[in-house]
């Protein structure tokens, strides 16, 4: 029982900070009522005293399925569940109805507590009941035990490259969620502003870090409304913020910096997908007192993470290990790589590593020994350390005179000033942009092909240049703002002899 002292349960956490800030704010949603820290604290104990009392037994999969902004709501089922010995299994709120029986049947789940609006009809869980029915009053504190090792939740992953993969947390793991504490503490008075999904492993991580940090207050936007975050970082003059690039993006391009005063910003943290280097530094240029703080991981190495202040010298780097997670490099075969060249990523945490289910699909060949978690993705060690990423190993595209970064080459194109977005893909054909203009940008289409393709030949070499560029009004993002390249490769194979001055909307469908 040593070991259980080491760290604090999600469920101590909130527990401790109730009894100490019982009025202080936790979450201010967008349109919605506020969370307290004393309310949550008692309405997730009348939650887990329901549970209890309907014979739930422990370590029961239970799905929380919240949309919109009910983030009270969702915050409040997220604690419940776990103080009644629960298993969380996050579900997004668009979440078709056969997913969610894929993931009702592979996590076991029992029932499904919801918000307002119900999840989508399925017999592959036994019920699914309001939170208010659940619920059941009472003064005495649910006491129920927790162990470093038993499940707490289950995540998963954004599923850009196939089938989402689930991963189960283990209390130990949720505990550290969020990074270490030098990074998740916030003293500032103001409160902290986000804008992030419902449902996805981000609004799990974020929870967990509002419950390690500092007792702080996040104020929540709506998801990818740079608008109403640029308003919410104005009104409460916010010092620290959290974005996803995807809203990064639609910040320098709608140029809400114009409308709304952004300079009390010092951190702005990002993680969930690579933030391009022109796009730090846009946020730099509004932002000018801030620094630009990255997150590296994945969801099956969670809480292993590598944390990285944006170095203009250093534009790929994704930071350096936190406390408690290592990381190597190793070949196909799982041979450790020597420093500076390119191969898989591996994390590990000094804690118990998530499990991946196994009926999910085959695990990485090659996997070295000791625990490490495969992120997927390609990249390479500095002399100090730092962790430099290339590609998802999915996403690089291999031609005849080397391994293409889609990373680097959309790193590139950014740097264009009429670039508001870009995404770059592997095809028959080879590397293949599609490209979100500026507005106004698109007006004379074949001048700005033109114009890219001089702008990319003066920074790529000659394999690296894409050689078919598709303008479109928007690229296909999933729920944490990721881009879902395999669509965008569908354009492609769409388009009948594609050549330099293709122009498509955003269907992929050629434009005359």
């Amino acid at each position: 029982m040593a070991n259980e002292r080491t760290f604090s349960y999600l469920t101590t956490q909130l527990r401790s900070h109730a009894a100490l800030h019982p009025r202080r704010t936790a979450l201010i949603i967008d349109g919605r009522p506020d969370l307290l820290y004393g309310d949550w604290d008692r309405q997730s104990e009348a939650l887990a005293r329901g549970l209890l009392a309907a014979g739930t037994p422990r370590g029961t999969r239970i799905g929380i399925f919240f949309g919109d902004l009910d983030w009270s709501d969702y915050a409040v089922a997220y604690l419940g569940v776990l103080k009644a010995g629960g298993t969380v299994v996050h579900l997004p709120a668009d979440i078709p109805v056969a997913e969610l029986e894929r993931r009702a049947r592979q996590c076991g789940m029992a029932g499904i507590v919801h918000g307002r609006i119900p999840p989508p009809a399925t017999g592959a869980v036994d019920w699914t009941r309001p939170l208010d029915e659940l619920t059941v009053a009472g003064d005495e504190p649910v006491d129920l035990a927790h162990r470093p090792d038993d499940d707490a939740e289950i995540v998963y992953s954004s599923g850009t490259t196939g089938l989402a993969r689930a991963v189960v947390v283990s209390h130990q793991n949720l505990a550290t969620a969020g990074g270490p504490p030098s990074v998740m503490a916030h003293d500032e008075p103001a409160p902290m502003v986000a804008s992030v999904g419902l449902g996805i492993t981000a609004s799990a991580t974020t929870v967990s870090m509002v419950l390690n940090a500092t007792p702080t207050t996040l104020a929540l936007a709506p998801p990818g409304d740079a608008e109403r975050m640029a308003a919410l970082i104005e009104r409460h003059a916010a010092s620290t913020i959290m974005m996803t690039p995807h809203l990064a993006v639609l910040m320098v391009r709608d140029g809400v910096h114009r409308r709304h005063d952004l300079t009390s910003v010092t951190t702005v943290a990002t993680a969930s997908a690579f933030l391009h280097p022109a796009l730090a530094a846009a946020l730099l240029d509004v932002m000018p007192r801030a620094k630009v703080v990255g997150a590296y991981s994945a969801s099956q190495a969670k809480p292993a993470v590598t944390i990285g202040t944006f170095d203009p010298k250093r534009p790929m780097s994704v930071g350096r290990p936190a406390p408690g997670t290592h990381v190597l490099i190793t070949d196909a075969r799982g041979a450790e790589l020597p420093t500076g060249e390119v191969g898989r990523i591996w994390l590990r945490s000094e804690g118990a590593p998530p499990r991946v289910r196994v009926d999910e699909g085959p695990e990485s060949e090659g996997v070295p020994a000791g625990g490490w978690c495969d992120t997927g993705d390609l990249g390479h060690v500095d002399e100090d350390g730092e962790l430099y990423l290339f590609d998802r190993e999915s996403d690089a595209v291999d031609t005849p005179d080397g391994l293409v970064s889609t990373l680097q080459v959309e790193s590139a194109v950014f740097e264009h000033e009429a670039v508001a977005d870009v995404a770059v893909v592997g095809t028959p054909a080879g590397v293949a942009a599609a490209v979100v203009p500026m507005a106004g940008a698109a007006d004379d289409p074949a001048r700005l092909l033109a114009a890219l393709a001089a702008h990319a030949a003066g920074r790529l070499a000659a394999h690296e240049i894409p050689g078919t560029v598709l303008l479109a009004d928007a690229l296909p993002r999933n729920a944490l703002g990721k881009v879902v390249k395999r669509e965008i490769q569908t354009w492609f194979a769409a388009t009948a002899a594609p050549s330099a001055a293709d122009v498509t909307d955003n269907t992929g469908g050629a434009l005359s």
